[in-house]
């Protein structure tokens, strides 16, 4: 018994090791920890004398790590596609054992991967975005081209408005995202889609309009004259945001999602969206 325990902790050095290798990308982290919840499983069930018990050693003490590193980072968005897919995995281990047809296991191995990381990628954007669509009026901020022009949005467009700043990772990975949705909409004359830059504290202006230029996007690029005023007039100050106006009402204020696997609150099924309104 002590032997499974020490070897099911495995899943939490998973876990944490995969969290650590892929920079806590879950697109990579959950295939590579289902692999590990497979193979583990199938050596604990190979000896296994009780196997509702062992089907709970193998798979609570991952379900409390997941509930605590949860509650800490106060986001449960990837906690339940992990309360639905580890204990298929493991499933799977013990299939293997009892019917030995590797084509079988291999086939279905494949799908729950496949269909997991589909879940995990639309749970995530509907858990952070359920609240997302809004029709409040857009506040007056100061905003600026590279040049420090004042620059005045346009009312009668659809206007999409990347929040990032130069300490935001997850922003850069996302930028040729966004750069393949402004080349999707560059001839729609009735879209505009910016880059917007909230400056810190410590920021250089003309070290910050020189960021995105020296990679190549062509999106147009706009700058916040002012974090605070970001903060008071919108309540925006983590990164990325995504903000869509249309008729100069917020119509979208959520997270910037560009996975072409998502279907529900991506950047194109919002924009669609009130594209196709009348």
């Amino acid at each position: 018994m002590l032997k499974k325990i020490l070897f099911s902790s495995l899943f939490i050095v998973s876990y944490v090791f995969s969290g650590i290798l892929f920079w806590g990308e879950h697109s990579y982290m959950l295939p590579f920890n289902l692999i590990v919840t497979f193979v583990i499983s199938f050596f604990i069930f190979k000896k296994s004398a009780n196997t509702k018990l062992d089907y709970f050693i193998i798979n609570v003490p991952f379900f409390l790590l997941l509930i605590f590193t949860s509650i800490i980072g106060k986001d449960f968005s990837r906690l339940m596609t992990y309360i639905i897919f580890v204990p298929l995995s493991s499933l799977i281990g013990y299939w293997f054992i009892k019917d030995k047809n590797l084509l079988k296991v291999i086939l279905s191995f494949f799908v729950i991967l496949i269909t997991s990381n589909l879940f995990n990628a639309n749970f995530f954007s509907y858990y952070h975005n359920k609240n997302a669509q809004k029709d409040v009026p857009f506040p007056k901020v100061s905003l600026t081209d590279s040049n420090k022009n004042k620059i005045i949005l346009n009312k009668n467009k659809i206007i999409v408005l990347d929040f990032w700043s130069t300490n935001c990772s997850i922003c850069f990975k996302k930028f040729p995202d966004l750069e393949d949705t402004f080349k999707k909409y560059q001839l729609n004359k009735n879209i505009e889609i910016y880059s917007l830059n909230v400056p810190l504290k410590n920021d250089d202006f003309q070290n910050t309009t020189k960021i995105l230029d020296s990679i190549g996007y062509s999106f147009p690029k706009l700058y916040a004259v002012s974090a605070k005023e970001i903060k008071d007039s919108l309540d925006i100050d983590s990164f990325p945001q995504l903000l869509i106006i249309k008729n100069g009402k917020i119509r979208f204020d959520g997270m910037l999602e560009t996975n072409r696997n998502v279907r529900i609150y991506s950047i194109d099924s919002e924009i669609q969206r009130l594209i196709d309104e009348k």
